[in-house]
């Protein structure tokens, strides 16, 4: 009987143990990602010739949801194509979604054209700030061990920073006024690879 007893005890103590232990194979996070192709439509942005802004972050963007086959990274869009988005109509996306992240793609332009690089804008100074921030670092961070060269991670009062509820990053790709940059961000090949420095981003950060 004392033996039975401890039969029954063992087995009480394995199934406390089966729903304590955690699940290493438990649900997955899923991330949500806004990405924001900076103007379109009837907005062209920076323009240079035949090159302008809205392509360029179309193009980029497109890529972005192209290239991204994580079903733990859900991507949406404050637009789809060459068209116009009113700035206030973006943010309200934004936080109508209530994404964990907000990439807000942009081109520069200079009337110096010895200026490039890529410039990280957020607003340091709002709730998400912080984390904003640190996205920011990493993201720019990936493109600068890429080669890429980098301005650093700023401050400013962009709409889309100052509106959103959201950790917000916005990012300027380069210069369309300087002749090295205009030749990656107008390269298929460069594009793809900028997308690629995304894409790879968002997969860590899940």
């Amino acid at each position: 009987m004392k033996k039975t007893f401890q039969i029954l005890a063992i087995l009480a103590l394995g199934v406390c143990f089966a729903f304590s232990l955690p699940n290493k194979e438990g649900p997955k996070r899923v991330i949500n990602v806004v990405i924001d192709a900076g103007h379109g439509g009837k907005d062209h942005g920076a323009t240079y010739n035949e090159f302008t802004e809205k392509q360029i972050t179309d193009a980029i963007t497109s890529k972005i949801k192209a290239l991204n086959n994580d079903k733990e990274v859900a991507l949406y869009f404050t637009r789809e194509g060459d068209e116009f988005t009113d700035i206030n109509k973006r943010v309200t996306t934004v936080n109508t979604i209530k994404p964990d992240l907000m990439l807000s793609l942009h081109v520069n332009y200079n009337k110096l054209d010895e200026a490039s690089g890529m410039e990280f804008f957020i607003n340091k100074n709002g709730v998400n700030g912080e984390q904003s921030d640190m996205y920011a670092a990493r993201l720019s961070d990936k493109f600068k061990d890429k080669g890429f060269k980098i301005r650093g991670v700023k401050t400013a009062p962009f709409w889309t920073l100052t509106k959103s509820e959201v950790p917000a990053v916005h990012i300027e790709l380069g210069f369309l006024s300087n002749e090295i940059d205009r030749g990656y961000l107008t390269s298929d090949a460069s594009q793809n690879e900028i997308a690629g420095i995304v894409t790879e981003f968002l997969n860590e950060i899940k």
